[in-house]
């Protein structure tokens, strides 16, 4: 097996997969990467099952030392990733050999970025998952972000250089949005508020939620009990001021939900950092579903050859 060292743990580092998914009715919440677009490229790109774990690397990137030959894929967001020093440009996969260096520069288009390996990043599995859970301190590594000296096994592999058919980053600001399961208490004037204001993502988001900034949203009328929440849903507190439930949200919420997201654009959310803005556009079932299937059916194109001088060989 070969392996990789934690030199600098970056801003925030973890170890994530698909999630628990199976027990939201026990309260566990699903967890895992915020955008499964991305981490499935980098998968994709490394010759990993689906199921096999990655790195989530947030804005400001770790350095790693690579212990021994392997084979990673690198996708999402450009934070600057650098082997060795040379650029390893986001979207590619490539051969790694010990005492390779993997570093970044820092951010430059995009949140998130998703580092595969072959054969997957070791961590702890819990519920069939190893994502890391900060909140509940389980999985990945003992349920925290990477720290410096931490070492982490992954497979060994060899390839040649390849390249994604299509950009492995969903960026913008539009995000569509179907009506919520609360919408009808909300006053009239509350969606169309919610769609008409260009809000601002604010410094207090996180894995579990995205708060938002920008023009009030009319409150629904009475008390809400909590109930259920999808990944998605966005919800409007006492301040009147929108929060995106992501996936490291409760399973249970008590604020009413106006609209949720739909699936194919929560990776535009996962890549959206505070001070960034975005306007929701109301769309119905038909559209999330065509929207759906388009993002999916882009894993079926084939490879492109890499890039002469982007990967090594």
């Amino acid at each position: 097996m070969a392996a990789i060292r934690v030199v600098k743990p970056g801003l925030l580092t973890t170890i994530q997969d698909r999630g628990r998914t199976g027990y939201g009715h026990l309260g566990v919440p699903q967890g895992g990467a915020l955008d499964g677009y991305a981490m499935r490229w980098a998968q994709r790109l490394a010759g990993c099952a689906e199921v096999d774990a990655v790195l989530e690397i947030t804005l400001l990137g770790p350095t790693l030392e690579v212990l021994g030959d392997t084979y990673a894929g690198l996708a999402g967001a450009d934070l600057g990733a650098l082997v060795n020093g040379e650029a390893w440009p986001a979207g590619t996969g490539r051969n790694l050999r010990s005492k390779d260096v993997i570093s970044f520069t820092g951010p430059k288009e995009g949140l998130r970025a998703y580092l595969a390996f072959a054969g997957g990043v070791s961590g702890d599995l819990v519920l069939g998952s190893r994502a890391t859970d900060i909140q509940s301190r389980v999985g990945g590594l003992a349920g925290r972000a990477l720290r410096a000296n931490d070492e982490l096994e992954v497979g060994e592999g060899a390839g040649s250089p390849v390249q994604a058919p299509v950009p492995t980053l969903c960026g913008g600001e539009r995000v569509r949005i179907l009506p919520g399961p609360r919408h009808d208490q909300f006053p009239e004037d509350a969606l169309p508020t919610l769609t008409a204001t260009r809000y601002r993502v604010t410094t207090q988001s996180d894995r579990v939620g995205m708060r938002l900034e920008g023009l009030p949203v009319p409150n629904a009328a009475g008390s809400t009990i909590s109930e259920g929440v999808p990944i998605g849903a966005i919800e409007i507190p006492p301040s009147a001021q929108p929060i995106v439930l992501l996936h490291g949200r409760g399973t249970i919420g008590g604020y009413p939900v106006i609209a949720t997201a739909i699936t194919a654009d929560l990776p535009v959310l996962a890549q959206l950092r505070p001070g960034d803005a975005l306007r929701f556009e109301l769309v119905g079932a038909q559209e999330a579903r065509l929207a759906l299937e388009d993002l999916c059916g882009v894993f079926a194109l084939p490879f492109l050859p890499a890039i002469a001088g982007e990967s090594r060989k």
